[in-house]
C-alpha cells in the first residue's frame, strides 16, 4: 500500500512511465481525432466535388447583344490582313475549340458553353451534319438537337465568335461525315464529293435551305459567324478543283463576299495542294505555308 504522500509524490521513474504513458494517450488521441477528421473530410469533399460537377454553371448577364439584322453594318467587320485577325478594326486572337450542338442535348447547351468560356475560350466551331437535317429528301429538320439557329444565337448572347463548318462533307467522325445515305440509293449511282452535276443539285437544294438561314448571323449583320469552311480535309480524298470551285461560289451566292471563307486539310504539301481553292479568295494553310517559306528563303 502506497502512503497518501507516496501516491501524490510517486518516485522519479514511475513519474517517467507515467508522462510516458500520458504522452502516448496524446498522442493516440491525436491521431484518432485526425484519422476521423479524414473519415468525415473525405466523403464531404467527394460529395462536394460531384455537386460542382453536375450542378449546370448559372447563366451569364447578356451584355453586349446586338439585335440580329439583314443588312451589314460597316463597322461590324471580321477580316484577316498583315499576318493577324481584325475584329472591328481592333487585333482579335481566336481561342477556340469546337463544341457541336448535334452530340449535345439542347437544354445542356449553355452548361457546355460556359464551362467554354471557363476555359477561357471566345470563339467556338461547330459541324453541321447534313444527314442531321435532312434526313430524308426535301424533308428539313431545324427543330430539338437539330435546332442550330437557337445553338448559334446562344453562342452570341454568352459572348462566343463562330466558326460553321458546313460541308457538305463533314468527316467529323459522324455517319458519312454528315452525307446522308439516301443519296446512296441515287441510280444512276452519284459519286459523292465532286463536281458531278447530280450531286451538286442536291447540295445546292440543301445549302439553298441552310446558307439563308445563316444569313442573319453573319458578324457584319450583327451575328457570331466571323467564318465559313469549305467542305472538310478535301486534300485528303480527291483533288476535284471544279467542286470546290462550285461550293466557293454557292457560299458567295448565298452569303455574300464579307464572310471569310476557308478550308481545312492535313499537315503535308500534298494534301494542303489538293485541297487548296485558288483564286477565289479562300483561306488556306498551303497558302500561308508559301508564304513562310518564301521569306525563309
Amino acid at each position: 500500500m502506497l502512503s497518501r504522500w507516496e501516491a501524490n509524490h510517486p518516485p522519479a521513474e514511475l513519474q517517467f512511465h507515467l508522462h510516458r504513458s500520458i504522452a502516448v494517450v496524446s498522442t493516440l488521441a491525436r491521431k484518432g481525432r485526425a484519422a476521423m477528421a479524414t473519415t468525415i473530410l473525405f466523403p464531404l469533399l467527394t460529395l462536394l466535388a460531384f455537386i460542382a460537377f453536375f450542378t449546370p454553371l448559372p447563366s451569364l448577364p447578356l451584355s453586349s447583344h446586338r439585335p440580329l439584322n439583314h443588312h451589314p453594318d460597316r463597322s461590324r467587320k471580321f477580316e484577316i490582313a498583315d499576318d493577324k485577325f481584325w475584329k472591328d478594326g481592333e487585333p482579335f486572337q481566336i481561342l477556340g475549340g469546337d463544341l457541336h450542338y448535334f452530340r449535345v442535348l439542347p437544354e445542356l447547351w449553355e452548361d457546355r458553353l460556359l464551362r467554354a468560356k471557363a476555359l477561357g475560350l471566345n470563339t467556338i466551331q461547330t459541324y453541321v451534319p447534313w444527314n442531321l437535317h435532312e434526313p430524308s429528301p426535301g424533308k428539313f429538320v431545324f427543330e430539338g438537337i437539330a435546332d442550330v439557329v437557337s445553338f448559334l444565337r446562344l453562342c452570341q448572347k454568352l459572348g462566343f465568335l463562330v466558326m460553321l463548318r458546313a460541308g457538305p462533307y463533314i468527316c467529323g467522325e459522324w455517319d458519312l461525315g454528315g452525307i446522308p445515305p439516301w443519296l446512296l440509293e441515287k441510280r444512276p449511282a452519284l459519286k459523292l464529293r465532286s463536281s458531278e452535276a447530280s450531286f451538286l443539285q442536291l447540295v445546292e437544294q440543301w445549302w439553298g435551305v441552310l446558307l439563308p438561314l445563316m444569313v442573319p448571323l453573319l458578324h457584319c449583320n450583327g451575328g457570331p459567324i466571323i467564318m465559313f469552311q469549305i467542305e472538310n480535309e478535301y486534300g485528303s480524298y480527291g483533288d476535284d478543283k471544279a467542286y470546290l470551285h462550285n461550293l466557293v461560289k454557292l457560299a458567295r451566292r448565298h452569303l455574300g463576299d464579307d464572310i471569310i471563307l476557308y478550308t481545312t486539310d492535313g499537315g503535308s504539301m500534298t494534301n494542303l495542294e489538293k485541297g487548296t481553292v485558288y483564286k477565289d479568295n479562300v483561306y488556306s494553310g498551303k497558302k500561308k505555308l508559301v508564304e513562310v517559306f518564301r521569306k525563309l528563303n
